[in-house]
């Protein structure tokens, strides 16, 4: 990706977020109307899982006619309760949301997939579930071989809000030769947070099913959070992130130290702080993924 990060000047870190609020329930917030013609709605089947996924897929305007390849925005979506159905990932992406109008700015296809509230994370208590391998090699081939893709690690970018920036970066520290740049608003950085920084009584119900009961399985939490998943990349160079957090955000701490552990690191990212709390919109999107312009593939054409 060493092409892509020459800009990459601006200190920076982002963050994800759990499974405490309501994230990105936006079936609850957002216009529920079905628009069928708003992004291509595609299913696969996982086999290192032996089950179906829905996702949406948006093209740039232009790709039916030209014969370029493009990058790919892997969008990983925030805690929700939406069923695995055409319908419920569409009540998610519906056009109010202005995802196809982002693919159209920076020329990009942008992937979201609808997993549940997994963490993208291979869970080591709920061994059925093996997100991070279905997102990383399963996925990953499946929109290589069926769009014109940027078929390499340099054409992978990691985006994600909440719960998916939590997924974003997790997934390019533990598959730096797989994806090359991670980008994440407001996140769980740290699964343990609740406890550890906000002096909860629990981690939530999400971060239990996956990783076990805090104060018996505290290895668990210590080995998956993005503090110590970064160190598994810390001598490369040819990888960034890019955090984003507003400043009322009840993750702030939690990013903003994630930002310092970059620092320490001498990890190449942007870090970016914005008004208002942990909220996700059109907004908030299109601010996430002005940060593309600062890599060569994604630059405005």
């Amino acid at each position: 990706m060493k092409k892509y990060l020459f800009t990459l000047f601006f200190l920076a870190t982002f963050f994800v977020f759990p499974t405490f609020v309501s994230s990105q329930n936006q079936g609850n917030n957002l216009a529920e109307k079905i628009d069928k013609s708003y992004g291509k709605f595609m299913k696969i089947t996982s086999a290192c899982m032996n089950r179906e996924f829905p996702m949406l897929v948006f093209t740039p305007a232009g790709y039916e006619k030209d014969q370029k390849s493009y990058p790919v925005v892997y969008m990983l979506h925030g805690t929700n309760d939406m069923p695995f159905t055409e319908d419920g990932l569409r009540k998610m992406n519906n056009p109010t949301t202005h995802v196809k109008e982002m693919a159209d700015i920076f020329r990009v296809i942008i992937v979201i997939p609808l997993v549940g509230n997994t963490y993208f994370m291979d869970s080591p208590v709920l061994k059925e579930s093996k997100i991070a391998t279905f997102i990383s090699q399963e996925l990953t081939a499946f929109i290589d071989t069926n769009f014109r893709t940027e078929a390499n690690r340099n054409g992978r970018i990691l985006s994600g809000f909440s719960m998916g920036g939590y997924g974003a970066v997790s997934l390019l520290c533990r598959y730096p030769d797989i994806f090359s740049v991670a980008i994440a608003r407001a996140g769980v950085l740290n699964l343990a947070t609740g406890v550890e920084d906000l002096s909860w009584d629990n981690v939530g119900d999400n971060a239990t099913n996956l990783l076990g009961d805090y104060f018996t399985n505290k290895m668990n939490y210590h080995h998956n959070n993005c503090f110590n998943l970064v160190n598994h990349i810390r001598d490369r160079k040819d990888i960034a992130f890019v955090i984003e957090v507003g400043k009322e955000d009840f993750l702030y701490k939690t990013n903003f130290a994630f930002h310092q552990r970059l620092n320490e690191l001498k990890i190449p990212h942007i870090y970016n702080e914005t008004e208002g709390g942990h909220v996700w919109n059109e907004n908030t999107l299109r601010s996430l993924l002005s940060n593309l312009q600062y890599f060569n593939k994604t630059q405005y054409r």
